[in-house]
């Protein structure tokens, strides 16, 4: 039972270290490292650790039987102990041996079987690609794929075993042949007594087993010996973005921002995202960032969060260089609202309550009322308490991205970015989703990323990005009449937030799910109510 209890507890700590670590790695690691490999370590590769330990006790116990009965037949006939000891070495060197054969081998099959977690965790995420284009039968080829590889490793290392076990199982029975052969000998000259030869046969039959096994103890040392390496290579990585030694506070502010000759390439690129990007905004300012794709929108947005560093340049929010404060009061500063809206497999409550967990049911409903989601979410059937399903996947693409509108609004933070935040949602719940946050902005900072016109023209400011720098700067009745590039980007359409179907010439970079209908408009209008926004300094 203790034995049992040790190891269950070495591998919880070692699985609660590794997440911890995982979550607190920068943004640039998870971009280049194989989810399925990740997976692995915190399954396969704990386990092989756990399972070493379990065995560690009757491993002592085997180590401390074989050299008390080595002690003891030397005690009792030097000769005949020399004899029945001389294949240790022999043991030894054949240990040895195979554990340095096996260990590339197990470090294949560990990397393969990461491999073919990665395939799986990437097919069943992406399932509703999978079925959309039909394309079962390649990613089955490539399950299989990867399954041959495993299976290859696998054999390679059968093979390895079939090579050294017979040795090591043969070992003790030549020693037993020995003593037996030889005992025999001696008693015929009357040089040794029967009950001393039964003697030896009795401890050697105790230390068979012992011997015979070191094959599967070997095979398992160098499993949780490459698992552990590979643990290592995780919880030994030394993040880019760090906290700084002695971090300074946050003035109190509206979120003011600037970016001084930011220069920013993203890992395994050599063309530059952001080129000497020189851009202020003013605190409690809505500005709207446009520009054609990969021009730096969304690498703005991430370089505000400090999801990254930029190679040149500063960033500076309330004055202070990002880089100076500390991770968790940036991020309650920052809200980025992303494209991509994920949502915890759980309900819509504690997706909400994700950026603050003590958040009283009233700012809930409030923060719902300002994405215009309050009205969707009560029609479900439990409400708010209504699971999402995994990756949000119960709800629409539109609904969705409300969802995560809402949880950002309800951390409370002095900048928002909305990063192509509503790009499921129709234009109309768009700008009323603007119009509402921007009733209540007065002290905060709101940075869009769109191409609706309609959505752009509300801002106080547009700033045209292109090839990562500023293009242009200006209203977005300005720039339409003094930039061809930014009526270019937009579509060529002048549209104003009158206009119910204002940029539909534009396209959006990516989609995260069909367009919510406009039939759903529960609550669309008046529910901007009541949420208090506090500063976060």
């Amino acid at each position: 039972y203790c034995n049992g209890l040790a190891s269950r507890s070495v591998e919880r700590e070692l699985r609660s270290l590794l997440f911890t670590r995982l979550i607190g790695f920068d943004v640039g690691y998870h971009d280049q490292v194989n989810r399925g490999q990740l997976l692995s370590r915190a399954t396969s590769d704990l386990f092989q650790v756990q399972t070493l330990v379990s065995a560690g006790p009757a491993w002592i116990a085997n180590s401390v039987t074989i050299v008390a009965v080595a002690i003891v037949l030397i005690v009792i006939d030097p000769l005949l102990g020399l004899v029945a000891l001389c294949g240790l070495p022999i043991v030894g060197i054949t240990s040895k041996r195979y554990a340095m054969t096996v260990r590339p081998a197990l470090g294949k099959l560990q990397r393969a079987r990461g491999n073919l977690a990665g395939v799986v965790e990437e097919t069943v995420s992406g399932i509703r690609a999978v079925k959309g284009f039909g394309a079962e039968p390649v990613l089955v080829q490539r399950l299989g794929d990867q399954a041959d590889e495993v299976r290859a490793q696998s054999l390679s290392i059968v093979d390895t075993r079939g090579h050294y076990n017979p040795m090591l199982n043969v070992i003790p029975m030549l020693e037993l042949a020995a003593v037996n052969w030889l005992g025999g000998y001696l008693i015929l000259h009357h040089e040794l007594t029967v009950g001393t030869l039964l003697a030896f046969n009795a401890y050697l039959a105790v230390v068979t087993g012992p011997l015979q096994s070191i094959g599967w103890f070997i095979v398992q040392v160098q499993r949780a010996l490459v698992s552990a390496q590979r643990l290592d290579a995780v919880t030994s990585y030394r993040p880019a973005i760090v906290d700084p030694e002695e971090p300074r506070e946050l003035p109190a502010g509206r979120g003011s921002i600037r970016f001084d000759g930011v220069y920013f390439s993203y890992p395994g690129t050599s063309e530059p995202a952001l080129r000497g990007l020189d851009l202020e905004i003013t605190g409690g300012e809505v500005v709207a960032l446009v520009g054609p794709t990969g021009s730096g929108k969304t690498t703005v947005a991430s370089l505000i969060a400090r999801l990254y560093d930029p190679q040149r340049g500063t960033v500076r929010l309330e004055g202070v260089d990002v880089r100076h404060l500390a991770a968790h009061e940036l991020r309650e500063a920052v809200g980025v609202v992303f494209e991509d809206s994920f949502l915890f497999d759980d309900t819509v409550a504690s997706n909400l309550r994700v950026g603050r967990p003590s958040a009283p049911d009233r700012a809930l409903s409030d923060a719902a009322r300002l994405a215009q989601a309050h009205g969707f979410v009560s029609q479900l059937e439990h409400g708010y308490d209504a699971p999402v399903g995994e990756r949000g996947l119960a709800l629409s693409g539109g609904q969705r991205q409300r969802v995560a509108l809402a949880r950002g609004i309800l951390a409370t933070p002095r900048v928002i970015v909305l990063d192509d935040a509503t790009s499921a949602v129709d234009a109309a719940k768009e700008r009323e989703i603007i119009s509402g946050l921007e009733r209540v902005s007065d002290d905060r900072t709101m940075i869009i990323i769109s191409h609706r016109a309609a959505t752009v023209a509300m801002a106080d400011r547009v700033v045209l990005l292109d090839r990562g720098q500023v293009a242009a700067v200006g209203t977005h009745d300005e720039l339409m009449a003094s930039s061809a590039r930014y009526r270019e980007v937009l579509g060529g359409d002048p549209a104003s937030p009158d206009d119910d179907e204002a940029g539909h010439g534009v396209q959006p970079e990516s989609s995260t799910g069909a367009t919510d209908s406009m039939e759903d408009r529960t609550g669309a209008d008046g529910e901007t109510g009541g949420i208090e926004v506090r500063r976060c300094g």
